[in-house]
């Protein structure tokens, strides 16, 4: 048995396949749902890095 916690809780998920948890790697449709929410308000997101040629163009 593999064991996981929430994303969003921290409750702890047991499980043998993925497939055991439909709303997986979360524990219910809340918790999807609160995470979606997240990403939606802007709290959560994905930076791409800052290269140099971006520094030397952001002056303007």
């Amino acid at each position: 048995m593999s064991k996981i916690k929430c994303r969003n809780c921290g409750k702890e998920l047991t499980y043998n396949v993925i497939s055991d948890i439909p709303t997986f790697p979360f524990c219910s449709k809340r918790c999807k749902l609160v995470d979606l929410g997240q990403w939606f308000d802007g709290e959560m997101r994905i930076e791409e890095p800052t290269t140099s040629d971006q520094l030397e163009n952001d002056d303007t």
